[in-house]
């Protein structure tokens, strides 16, 4: 059956087309005994085709329903063909996050944590190929929250404006740290240790700022509307180039290992970034260093109330920025270094790979969310631009992180083969020996 309005084939069991939302026609055939079904609800058509009126607000709400189903299947397709990944099979938020609040003990923290060494890493073919259930980045997060508060609370009630550099910091690094946490859970060979992340997060944060300095410092780049607009390419490049920099391993040849690494430098760029908003303010009249500056040319009593009013506004940037952190630089990172892994596997870096199509296409994924983050000139209500950013970006590591899952269900299969394929050698070798014996 062909839809009359826009031409798409439909099922004949098929109510309304699933290309435009229009009501089809229903065959008149009955089984005998049983009354005709109810008449669906026609479109009806007035004035320019495009101008649809429905006959019921049944009909209209299943239209829009099938529109956005449509509308959403669309946007999966094209995202998976730009980061040449595929369906999420198996996968499920609720079945993922099962095992949060599942008690642990202190010595099963501490053999989670115990990971990366050449003592420590499993074999690869007990290597879990299965969506993993992460739990250790809840507590993390739960963890800095906590002392964020108890700081604060001190602030507050006390104005122990000591504690201002522990808030900063706490509130720069809390959810930054928590969602690396995540990406830390999701490597499955486990190959990676939690002294080389850390030795990355600070370097690579280090690496990547000043990269992304030099590459604001370009001529072209002078106007802060050029800055604003090249912020996505200038700071994606400068952090996949602080990722490549850093690690140079070639034992780290996962899908996985490439998407921790990405969420480590970002979570680095996210947490100074941060610091550095809070501390100085986007705007200078919402500055806590503004704050401070004014307080000491003010008698001493006044001095206390100032610096405080800063430091509400810094907590206030703290929160806002936390909020976005997952969505943000961690994600974007992450992104595309699991691509260029994808293309580097166990090869020494080159820049030939550079120009891999397939990491090209899934580069710019993070570059034009982070273009689109940053616009200024179009804003979709209620966070609109933010929201669409943060569920593309995720959609996309959720499909690397399956890629990366089936790679090393692949290397399961080699590692397999080959040891039969030896055994059988040795077996084949032993014969003889054992027949003249």
């Amino acid at each position: 059956m062909f839809c009359a309005q826009c031409g798409t084939e439909c099922p004949p069991e098929y109510k309304f087309c699933k290309g435009c939302g229009v009501a089809l026609p229903q065959s008149s055939s009955h089984p005998q005994g049983l009354p005709p079904a109810a008449p669906v609800p026609q479109a009806i058509y007035v004035g320019a085709p495009q101008a649809m009126y429905y006959a019921t607000p049944q009909a209209a709400a299943h239209a829009q329903a099938v529109n956005a189903q449509n509308l959403l299947k669309n946007l999966r397709g094209r995202l998976q063909a730009i980061a040449s990944t595929e369906d999420l099979q198996g996968f499920s938020l609720t079945e993922m996050f099962s095992e949060v609040f599942k008690h642990r003990s202190p010595a099963e923290l501490e053999d989670y944590l115990l990971v990366g060494t050449s003592k420590t890493t499993p074999p690869i073919d007990v290597v879990e190929t299965g969506w993993p259930k992460p739990w250790l980045f809840f507590r993390v997060l739960a963890f800095l929250v906590v002392v964020f508060i108890g700081f604060t609370f001190t602030l507050i009630h006390f104005t122990s404006l000591y504690h201002i550099p522990a808030i900063l910091m706490i509130g720069a690094f809390a959810v930054p740290m928590a969602t690396l946490t995540f990406f830390f859970e999701m490597n499955t060979p486990r190959n990676v240790s939690v002294q080389r992340l850390i030795t990355l997060l600070l370097s690579g944060a280090v690496v990547s700022l000043l990269f992304a300095m030099i590459g604001y410092s370009l001529p072209f780049l002078g106007s802060q509307n050029a800055s604003l607009l090249a912020a996505g390419a200038v700071e994606e490049c400068a952090k996949l180039a602080t990722v490549v920099v850093v690690i140079r391993a070639v034992r780290y040849k996962y899908i996985l290992n490439g998407l921790l690494f990405g969420a480590t430098v970002g979570a680095g760029f996210a947490a100074f970034e941060t610091a550095g908003y809070a501390m100085i303010g986007p705007e200078q009249s919402a500055s806590f260093l503004n704050g401070v500056l004014a307080g000491l040319n003010q008698a001493q009593p006044t001095f206390g109330s100032i610096a405080l009013s800063g430091a509400s506004m810094m907590i206030g940037e703290l929160k806002s920025r936390a909020i976005d952190a997952p969505f943000t630089h961690i994600a974007w990172t992450a992104i595309a270094a699991a691509a260029l892994w994808r293309v580097k596997k166990d090869q020494k870096f080159s820049f030939a790979m550079l120009t891999d199509r397939r990491f090209l296409k899934a580069f710019m994924i993070p570059i034009v969310l982070h273009t689109i983050w940053d616009f200024p000139f179009y804003q979709l209500p209620y966070h609109g631009n933010e929201i669409l950013c943060g569920f593309i970006a995720w959609y996309v590591i959720f499909g690397l992180i399956q890629q990366g899952l089936h790679q090393v269900q692949d290397e399961q299969r080699t590692h397999l083969q080959a040891t039969l394929n030896h055994v059988e050698a040795s077996l084949q070798g032993a014969t003889p020996s054992a027949a003249v014996s």
